[in-house]
């Protein structure tokens, strides 16, 4: 017999983005902890409102499970005479294990037949582990940041008002601080009641729909959808939404409502990217749009009943209103001087104490754009383009606009530079720069945008590495990390085929000027470890072949991938899976010994060696032919004609031979041998099935 487990937080109103994190959380807690407690479960779910988190586990056990424990005593021969009878020794055992002597089994083990004390411990009712198990999991939770609201000691984001805890019909009384989990929740602030009495796990979820409660996040999500399509439909117009802002409205209310407003039809001359801005950013309402225009509409969404008389509606109008005209305001101080007027002024505004003004950024970043534009092989007018781009690209920081909207740097900048007659090429690129900010940003699309974002991040992320301020933990006040990415996401999406370590070392005289600033080296790591993440993560690739390409360190970016690419496509290919094990047995043998910068091909003794010098010389002016092209899958093909030649080598040949210097040659071969192995990565990494590798190892 099994039952569903319910628990509920309840708080006050949780940030928006702070809440599916917590439920998330929630979830991973009581399925690890119930597992340690051996308590068996078939599925584990969890809902959020900005007041409440709710976990509910399906068909959990009513007992844990018992344990068995095998504990292995004295031989078979020491425990029992000729005749059978248990001896001091088997007695003594039985009795330090608290099993009687009866209890005892014998059972084979490699060193002979050995007697054991079986002891069975039974489960405990789950209810009784309940008490226990709830507490923890709500100790498991970790905010972003905690407060106090009483002498408990306890925190958390905002203060916890009640915990509800059932298991099937049963409530589940635990304390946690000064509360005392009972069978009760409560409705929707404005539509429901403030207490009510639950009875079972199907009754709590009935309670909540009655007292105004989407308890779903996914279906507070439909919701929303459904009624912005409705109210499309209505007007003729399509709203201008993201995923982020609809998941922030999802996530702050419990009973969504929407309200649609309208504005004066004069702040449509606005460029529509600041109008949009202004209806979102402090209100998180949803705008409107026609084609590219911005439409004189907007919906918000109000946590409660539907809006009868208008009066939600026109409060709401009344806040666009004031925000537009402020706006308006702004802009218009804006348009006064243009935006290459500003530029100078950035002598004024700190970066960074160490790294100086946003001037100084600029012109770091214009070396960057010089350098990567050369690397590119762009045209003088583009070169020019790109120079024109960083200059202009910082500006947008001194505007009462960027003020007011921190969000729009960069297309602020665009936008102007576009208002003051800027070539398209420079205020694309100036509006383009930052991107992407994040994962699932869009990145810059033009070439002077795209050049542009390089040097911005790479010049923050060299410099700030070189101060020796890198991220720790959750700190990374730079944002380092999400720059590096955004480095690594351009380079391979843009088919980037150049050396950004390469091109680091060229420009690390930017930085002469830092004192005690650290080895470069640690900036070529950090770009290192983001790269595996990235590749992992964004381009889900699986974890060995990551780790095979990043046994090199390389950095070209976009090459990296393509060597993935090509490794991941092979892998699972028999004769490659043998090569893998051929190449880990080259490898193996050179773990931990001197190898010599050469060889010579005169001292080899076995024709086995010769034979495979031979497919090597072959191979190899066939990879190097193929490098250049970025061809790997050809590369890996190559490599396979040495399977043979190496199993061969390695059944016919002593590398470890008694005679130092040919053992030295034969180390030196090898080592020459695995080099060309590595122009794609080091295959000893990858997987391989059993059979595969019992396969080689037969011939071997």
């Amino acid at each position: 017999m099994r039952r569903d487990l319910l628990l509920e937080i309840g708080t006050e109103e949780v940030p928006p983005l702070e809440a599916p994190r917590l439920a998330a959380q929630l979830k991973a807690a009581a399925e690890e902890l119930l597992r340690e407690a051996r308590v068996e479960f078939e599925a584990a779910a969890v809902y959020h409102t900005p007041r409440r988190l709710a976990l509910l586990v399906k068909g959990v056990a009513e007992e844990q499970r018992e344990t068995v424990e095998e504990v292995r005593g004295p031989s078979q021969r020491v425990a029992f005479d000729a005749d059978g009878k248990p001896t001091p020794a088997a007695i003594g055992f039985a009795k330090r294990q608290g099993v009687a002597v009866h209890e005892l089994v014998v059972k084979e083990t490699p060193n002979g037949p050995y007697v054991f004390a079986v002891k069975r411990t039974p489960g405990r009712p789950t209810l009784e582990l309940l008490p226990e198990l709830l507490p923890r999991m709500i100790q498991r939770l970790s905010p972003s940041e905690t407060m106090r609201w009483d002498d408990s000691g306890l925190r958390f984001i905002r203060p916890i008002r009640w915990l509800l805890a059932l298991f099937g019909e049963e409530p589940v009384e635990f304390r946690y601080g000064r509360l005392v989990a009972r069978p009760r929740t409560r409705g929707h602030r404005f539509l429901g009641r403030r207490e009510i009495e639950v009875r079972s796990v199907p009754e709590y979820f009935e309670a909540l729909k009655r007292n105004g409660v989407v308890l779903d996040p996914v279906e507070r999500r439909g919701r929303i959808e459904r009624a912005l399509e409705t109210i499309s439909q209505k007007i003729k117009a399509h709203p201008a939404r993201d995923d982020a802002l609809l998941d922030e409205i999802t996530n702050n209310l419990e009973h969504p409502t929407p309200v649609l407003g309208s504005f004066p039809e004069e702040f449509l001359a606005l460029p529509r990217e600041i109008l949009e801005a202004t209806i979102v950013e402090h209100q998180k309402f949803v705008p409107f749009a026609v084609g590219e225009k911005a439409a004189p509409h907007f919906v918000g969404f109000r946590d409660g009943p539907e809006d009868r008389d208008g009066t939600v509606r026109r409060g709401y109008e009344r806040v666009v209103r004031a925000r537009l005209w402020d706006s308006k305001f702004f802009f218009e101080v804006d348009r006064k001087e243009p935006l290459a007027a500003r530029v100078p002024r950035l002598k004024t505004v700190i970066f960074q104490e160490r790294l100086g003004t946003i001037w100084d950024k600029v012109e770091r970043m214009r070396r960057w754009g010089q350098a990567l534009a050369e690397k590119l092989s762009l045209s003088n007018e583009e070169c020019r383009a790109v120079d024109r781009t960083i200059y202009l690209s910082k500006a947008d920081l001194l505007t009462a606009m960027v003020g007011e909207f921190p969000d729009l740097e960069g297309v602020v900048g665009g936008i102007y530079a576009r208002l003051d007659g800027e070539p398209e090429p420079v205020w694309r690129g100036v509006y383009e720069h930052y991107r992407p900010k994040g994962a699932g940003d869009p990145l810059p699309e033009s070439t002077t945008g795209t050049i542009a974002s390089l040097a911005d991040k790479l010049d923050t992320v060299v410099g700030s590495l070189l101060l020796g301020e890198e991220p720790t933990g959750s700190r990374d006040p730079f944002g380092l990390r999400r720059k590096a990415n955004g480095v690594i996401r351009i380079a391979i999406d843009k088919a980037l085929d150049l050396d950004f370590y390469e091109l680091i070392r060229e420009l690390e005289g930017l930085y002469a000027f830092l004192k005690d600033r650290r080895p470069l080296e640690r900036v070529e790591a950090f770009f290192h470890d983001r790269l595996g993440l990235e590749l992992r993560d964004d381009y889900r690739l699986p974890y060995d072949v990551v780790e095979a390409v990043l046994a090199v360190r390389d950095g070209n970016f976009y090459r990296a991938w393509r060597r993935a690419q090509s490794l991941k496509r092979l892998r699972d290919r028999e004769e490659f899976q043998q090569l893998v094990v051929a190449f880990s047995r080259v490898a193996n043998i050179l773990k931990g010994q001197q190898v010599p910068h050469g060889f010579s091909p005169q001292h080899f003794q076995e024709e086995a060696e010769r034979e495979l010098w031979r497919a090597y010389l072959k191979a190899e002016g066939h990879i190097q032919k193929l490098l250049p092209q970025g061809d790997y899958d050809a590369v890996l093909e190559k490599l396979l004609t040495l399977k043979d030649p190496i199993d061969r080598y390695f059944d016919e040949v002593l590398v470890m031979a008694p005679d130092p210097l040919l053992r030295q040659n034969r180390l030196g071969f090898l080592s020459k041998l695995k080099a060309l192995f590595l122009t794609v990565g080091d295959l000893s990494k990858l997987v391989v099935e059993k059979d595969a590798k019992t396969k080689t190892q037969t011939k071997s």
